[in-house]
């Protein structure tokens, strides 16, 4: 969340708990976004320019929107960083998540040749050593052990693969392993709430409650596979109105978490934060979530239907 919410690690208070739990889902929701495309691409043989090019338009396109609707509204003026990041999206990052997605998607070609060839016991042991190496190292010792957003990714693709080429057959039944998904969830919770009641003996503590909420924190990571592992077994019937809401998820993230676009909407046109100590916080956080997804997909199925249009179903 980027409300600029201040909560004092002197209070526990149901708003702040309330936030803390929300905040559980950004990084489990940016693992499984990254396991659930391992699990499809890594018996993909090759790069498709096509998706190259129409995630590079995508990012263009609303780079570019998003640039001239500050500037010409005064919000924001034009500058040369400004242009090259409007031409240059992934280089210079207007959204870290997408411009690692980017990189990792050029590739993973690569990547599934050395995880192809591997025997079984080979993979396990290279994911004991990757998530040894930037999982539990960092989080005992603070420190990122020479990593990157884009190894993180890459280690969680490797574990999606390992799922697809191995464990084809669920241990247990799909609604067993979503609950245990939401169990992980209430763990990452929990560790939370007593971090913040051991602030009450040492401040450090609460100021880092949320510790345990990164993408490559144990729990959040078993939470993300389990879901996946959950829904992947979880006979749903075809549904149109799912399918056109999750092709526009990811023109609704490029708007809403665009830099000068997350700003404005946090800051200055929801205020999130004057509804800090208000008893109306979570309902309120909840109507402007709803506002803006459903603002943003609508943004974004328009500006899909157009590209389509325009090259003839080649762009989307």
């Amino acid at each position: 969340m980027h409300g600029g919410f201040s909560f004092p690690v002197s209070s526990i208070t149901l708003n702040r708990l309330a936030y803390q739990f929300f905040l559980t889902g950004g990084n489990l929701g940016n693992d499984i976004f990254v396991l659930i495309s391992g699990y499809f691409l890594i018996k993909s043989q090759g790069i498709k320019f096509s998706r190259i090019l129409n995630l590079w338009q995508k990012l263009c396109v609303y780079a570019l929107i998003i640039l001239c609707i500050f500037t010409f509204s005064g919000l924001e003026s034009i500058t040369k960083l400004g242009v090259i990041r409007v031409i240059m999206p992934v280089s210079h990052v207007n959204w870290w998540f997408a411009s690692t997605y980017f990189v990792m998607y050029l590739i993973h070609p690569y990547l599934n040749m050395f995880l192809t060839r591997i025997n079984q016991d080979e993979y396990k042991n290279f994911l004991k050593t990757v998530f040894l190496y930037w999982c539990i190292i960092p989080m005992i010792t603070k420190s990122g052990f020479q990593g990157s957003r884009l190894i993180d990714f890459m280690c969680l693709y490797s574990l999606a693969g390992y799922i697809r080429i191995y464990k084809q057959d669920s241990e247990f039944g799909s609604r067993k392993y979503i609950l245990y998904a939401f169990m992980f969830v209430a763990i990452n919770f929990m560790s939370a709430v007593i971090l913040d009641l051991l602030g009450f003996i040492y401040a450090y503590f609460a100021e880092r409650s949320t510790y345990l909420y990164d993408m490559m924190r144990p729990f959040t990571i078993l939470a993300a596979v389990c879901f996946l592992i959950g829904f992947k077994h979880l006979n749903i019937s075809y549904n149109k109105l799912i399918n056109i809401l999750a092709s526009a998820t990811f023109g609704v993230y490029l708007i809403h978490d665009h830099a000068m676009v997350r700003r404005f909407l946090w800051q200055n046109l929801f205020h999130n934060a004057s509804f800090q100590d208000s008893p109306y916080l979570i309902i309120y956080s909840l109507g402007v979530v709803l506002v803006v997804y459903i603002s943003c997909t609508i943004v974004e199925l328009a500006r899909s239907k157009i590209f389509k249009t325009i090259s003839g179903g080649r762009l989307s």
